[in-house]
């Protein structure tokens, strides 16, 4: 029997070699879609390096994807359940690397545990919702890959009964190992050296695990280059540094207006009418950063008053701010509020920790935009209801900008032409997002309306007196403002995704506009010190400033997102991968070859990431 099934056997094994060779060639051509060639190009060592690091990365991982199959063919001692199971396997990992290339042409960030994180916590259902248009794409690719995937696999099965000297393709195996190995060595020999030709081609590689071997190599003799890049925040969190001193009754009420991808310039008369008259009579900050561009970093650096580098320690731990600790020692009504859902990212076990049963989330089953009203209107009734005399917190986080940008059903929109609908593949270099554009400033003109009719009612009350309320976004939102195919959010640190509005009224101030830097970082000390009445320094529970304070002409600013690390220092913008590569680039992303980098700047960003690590 063995001696019959070995022929059979060893032109199945042929053939899934052939299959998994085929499909790392195509998945090679996918991603070498998002890496600038002309670029790579230019430096021998990183052309050299992706021809050998791409074939190798794709035939390792295309091995790992059949392994199941090869396993059922040798259990089953049947081809044909190989080959079926193959090329389900095989085409599953093609979109799989189809979905990654499109992100990363967004957003500049591979798919990741966060993006897994959202998708089966069931978060990314209720953020980025897709036309039935696009699903039905979406299905028809999917279906004809498949189609070609089990023809060629057919057509190879039979190629391989007619010619046995295609059975030698199993040699192949060898070759993928040198090529890995190989790659691995430049990898690890290009990061002992400090060699960014190399080093920063990781970054287009999907999945990419480099090796690195600094200590081996110093002893072998290898002259090695010192590690780039910041400190990460780390899991022995001493926050705060001491218990901040506080007057024993607080004066004023605190009310957070937080609205989901909110650019910078929206806030005008025509896309936000009422917020716009609002900050006529408000500080207005118009020169504002958060600390990150997705939600996650954004939420929680105006939160804690710190980086977004600390969230990991702070979930970890699910240690919630001094502030809202404070504020709950201060006896302080807590009104939290979200249209989209406040436990993906894990804000319930951060920000609110302390208060998570106090959360609402607007209905499941609606649609951002009645989320969004429903929100408002429970908070309209806290307002109207809240006893005197009792201090209160307020916040309402409102969904509709985020893509695909949520209207309600019959809403008449200003801005034209409007896309009916976001068609995210077809977002690319060449598309004119002029009708998405006007969609999304339709849905943040949406959120003005609400947030119009929130503020009548605070004003109408007698609280209004009393409360500090601030407009601002999480983060910014990118329409391909810089012509390098940027969209939405977490792909880069640009004003577009980084700057948004910051109007904070506050009791008793006159109305002006501040032109000097300031950062989401800054709300948690100016609420402690002027709102909380704290007196000790701040700098024991943030890395913020005061806003009332003298703000410095130039700060640099620690910004973080899913994949990087950037400190926005004036015109330049220093970025640290994970893989410790260092670059430098302009506020257009251009990049910026021998840059004086501050080491001012590099050291206190230092600090910040560290001051709060137990010693």
């Amino acid at each position: 029997m063995d001696d019959v099934a070995s022929p059979l056997r060893q032109r199945a094994n042929a053939w899934l070699t052939g299959v998994i060779l085929g499909n790392a060639a195509l998945a090679c051509l996918i991603t070498l879609s998002n890496i600038p060639l002309t670029e790579a190009g230019s430096v021998w060592r990183s052309a050299l390096f992706l021809l050998l690091a791409l074939p190798g990365h794709f035939i390792f991982f295309g091995a790992i994807v059949a392994l199941p199959a090869y396993l059922l063919g040798r259990f089953v001692r049947d081809p044909r359940w190989m080959i079926g199971s193959a090329v389900l396997l095989q085409t599953l990992w093609l979109l799989l690397l189809l979905a990654d290339a499109k992100v990363f042409a967004l957003y500049r960030f591979h798919l990741n545990a966060m993006v897994a994180n959202m998708i089966f916590g069931g978060a990314l259902q209720d953020q980025v919702a897709f036309s039935a248009k696009m699903w039905a794409l979406i299905a028809l690719g999917a279906a004809t890959l498949l189609a070609l995937e089990a023809l060629a696999a057919r057509v190879w099965w039979q190629a391989l009964r007619r010619r046995p000297a295609l059975l030698r393709i199993r040699a192949t195996w060898w070759v993928a190992g040198a090529l890995c190995l190989v790659s691995q060595a430049m990898v690890a020999y290009s990061d002992a050296r400090g060699d960014r030709a190399v080093m920063s081609q990781l970054t287009y590689i999907p999945w990419a695990q480099p090796i690195t071997l600094k200590n081996a190599l110093h002893r072998f003799g290898v002259q090695t280059a010192q590690a780039t890049g910041l400190p990460d925040a780390g899991d022995r969190l001493g926050y705060p540094r001491r218990a901040p001193q506080c007057a024993a009754s607080p004066r004023l009420n605190v009310l957070v207006i937080l609205v989901e991808s909110l650019r910078h310039d929206v806030l005008e008369p025509a896309v936000m009418p009422n917020t716009w008259r609002y900050a006529q009579d408000a500080q207005w900050f118009q020169n504002h950063y958060s600390t990150g561009n997705a939600t996650r970093f954004g939420l929680f650096g105006l939160m804690y008053g710190l980086p977004g580098g600390y969230w990991q320690a702070m979930l970890a731990q699910q240690r919630g701010p001094v502030m809202i600790d404070r504020m709950l020692e201060d006896g302080y009504a807590m009104h939290v509020y979200g249209s989209a859902p406040l436990y993906s990212p894990e804000f319930d076990r951060t920000v609110f920790a302390r208060v998570r049963d106090r959360i609402v989330i607007g209905p499941p089953k609606s649609k951002s935009a009645e989320r969004d009203r429903f929100v408002i209107a429970r908070l309209q009734d806290d307002i109207r209801h809240h006893p005197q005399g009792k201090p209160f917190f307020g916040f309402v986080f409102l969904d509709s900008p985020h893509a695909p940008y949520h209207l309600p059903a019959g809403y008449r929109a200003p801005f034209q032409p409007m896309a009916k609908d976001v068609n995210f593949l077809d977002l690319g270099p060449d598309h004119d997002p002029t009708p998405e554009f006007n969609r999304y400033r339709a849905a943040v003109h949406y959120s003005d309306a609400l947030i119009g009719e929130l503020l009548r009612t605070l004003e109408q009350s007698p609280l209004a007196a009393n409360t500090v309320v601030l407009i601002t976004g999480d983060h910014g939102e990118e329409f391909n403002d810089m012509r390098k195919n940027y969209w939405g959010h977490n792909g880069n640190f640009s004003d577009y995704q980084l700057r948004t509005p910051f109007v904070l009224h506050w009791p008793g101030r006159p109305a002006r506009r501040v032109e000097a830097a300031s950062s989401h970082e800054d709300f948690v000390p100016t609420v402690m010190r002027h709102a909380l009445g704290c007196t000790s320094d701040s700098a024991d529970y943030s890395t913020g400033l005061d806003l009332f304070g003298e703000l410095p002409r130039k700060r640099p600013l620690l910004v973080e997102s899913w994949s990087q690390r950037g400190i926005r220092d004036g015109a330049l913008i220093y970025l640290f991968d994970n893989f410790g590569s260092a670059t430098v680039v302009d506020r257009k992303y251009d990049p910026v070859e021998d840059a004086d980098v501050s080491a001012d700047a590099v050291r206190e960003s230092w600090e910040m990431l560290t001051r709060f690590q137990k010693r």
